[in-house]
């Protein structure tokens, strides 16, 4: 229900805002999901559309999208989201990289292949004739002040809020008009296209006629990949395309190609790179991997920092037990936006390990690892594709790119009885694995993969 409400006021949200443009940018696109998370801890009141269907979400935002049916810009570069570099070294010579956070920038600014390199807010901002922003600030009053304003954005609480966001986006747009003006680029690459840091790139390349491309870069979901807004969608397997046309997505902005997780080859890259540190993470390994224990790798995600430590506490209270203590070791594999230092204080295991991403490869932990429980990670793809059983840590629900049973803990007793299970009966985790198995079937592999990626971006 939460949900339903969000995307009947992020409608409302797109209707009322729509005459704000800034340098030809519509304003509201790469503000869409800031909206969103503004709304998430807000009491909402019920929607006044008791038809609105989440299966339209998409019909619903096309108006407000920019189509690009022209003739697309040629160009002799491509940008491509920092993060991504491990694809983009792959497809095309001429990449130019950048990162949206610091954090990122300092990460790619590690790999010595990740150049040109630019970091958004180092950018210098191109002159926009000032009228320009007067007149979006005189909009924004214009649309509070207006009767015919929904009730939601008369909220004076609201105004300050969308007044920030504005002024802080008007500066990017700047930076990125810099970026747009020094290389002549014909495509851009990014793993999401809809959040703030790629609809901003994204929108503004549109309406330069340049084409988008977004790469999936994790499990889809109603409030992270939605609407679809890129010129061309790449998707890790039919399951995933059923989804987002099941929401109104349209099939030829979508195209299928086995998954690469770029996140996962990052991470190996990276532990490669340190030459200086081999010894240490070789050390850690030969510790932390003993022959004879069960392996469990817990996958984080950037949920609430109170779901995420109800589901450490959990699995370490019942790891704790004296039971299990000779037989089970537990690895928390950290996602890229969280820092160790939030969950240290909650391990009180002296058979558990945190890691920080980067640290060690997902496919190393994948490879040693008996089973894994995570919430909905995209490691728990990687794990089905490496015929690894995974445990979901949920309340039972559907899961769209799975068929048959899958198993739900969400409970220390629960995750009690999994153990228990697990380290008395050697049958119970190929029983888990056999309930499960991903729609999508894979044939092929990655040198393939992106050579179809490579024709595609040069055909777009």
């Amino acid at each position: 229900m939460k949900n339903h409400k969000i995307w009947f006021y992020t409608i409302e949200f797109l209707k009322t805002y729509s005459t704000l443009y800034y340098n030809r940018i519509p304003i509201i696109i790469p503000l869409l999901r800031n909206f969103q998370n503004f709304l998430k801890n807000k009491p909402l009141k019920e929607a006044k559309d008791k038809t609105f269907n989440l299966d339209t979400i998409q019909s619903k935002c096309n108006p407000f999208l920019i189509n690009n049916n022209g003739k697309p810009k040629s160009g002799d570069y491509i940008l491509v989201r920092a993060e991504l570099y491990t694809i983009g070294l792959k497809i095309f010579p001429n990449c130019i990289f950048l990162a949206h956070s610091k954090k990122e920038y300092l990460t790619m600014k590690k790999h010595r292949k990740c150049r040109p390199l630019y970091y958004l807010h180092d950018l210098p901002e191109k002159d926009v004739i000032p009228e320009e922003e007067t007149k979006v600030f005189s909009e924004l009053e214009k649309i509070f002040n207006d009767s015919q304003t929904p009730e939601l954005f008369k909220n004076k609480q609201l105004y300050i809020w969308m007044r920030k966001q504005v002024k802080k986006l008007l500066v990017l747009i700047r930076k990125v008009s810099t970026l747009f003006e020094k290389y002549s680029f014909f495509t851009t690459l990014y793993g999401s296209t809809i959040n703030n840091h790629g609809a901003l790139v994204t929108t503004f390349a549109q309406t330069r006629n340049i084409k988008t491309i977004n790469y999936q870069h994790g499990i889809l979901g109603e409030l992270g990949h939605l609407p679809i807004n890129a010129d061309i969608n790449i998707l890790w397997g039919n399951s995933h395309l059923e989804y987002l046309k099941r929401f109104g997505v349209p099939l030829n902005k979508m195209k299928i190609l086995m998954p690469i997780f770029p996140k996962s080859i990052q991470s190996k890259l990276q532990i490669n790179e340190r030459k200086l540190q081999t010894s240490k993470l070789e050390s850690i390994g030969k510790h932390t991997f003993v022959n004879g224990k069960f392996h469990v790798l817990v996958a984080l995600q950037p949920l609430s920092h109170d779901f995420n430590k109800k589901m450490i506490r959990d699995i370490e209270l019942a790891a704790n037990d004296h039971y299990f203590q000779s037989k089970l070791h537990i690895h928390y594999k950290l996602h890229p936006d969280h820092e160790s230092s939030e969950f240290k204080k909650l391990i009180i295991n002296g058979n558990s390990q945190l890691y920080s991403h980067g640290v060690i490869s997902t496919q190393e932990l994948l490879s040693k690892t008996n089973l894994v429980i995570t919430q909905s990670s995209t490691i728990a793809y990687e794990a089905f594709i490496s015929n690894k059983p995974v445990v979901f840590y949920s309340k039972p629900t559907d899961i769209y790119y799975l068929e048959g049973n899958p198993y739900f803990i969400d409970s220390k007793a629960k995750v009690e009885r999994l153990f228990y299970k697990m380290t008395q009966n050697e049958k119970h985790l190929p029983l888990i694995l056999s309930r499960t198995n991903l729609k999508d079937k894979f044939e092929g592999d990655k040198l393939n993969n992106f050579k179809e990626l490579r024709d595609l971006i040069r055909n777009c």
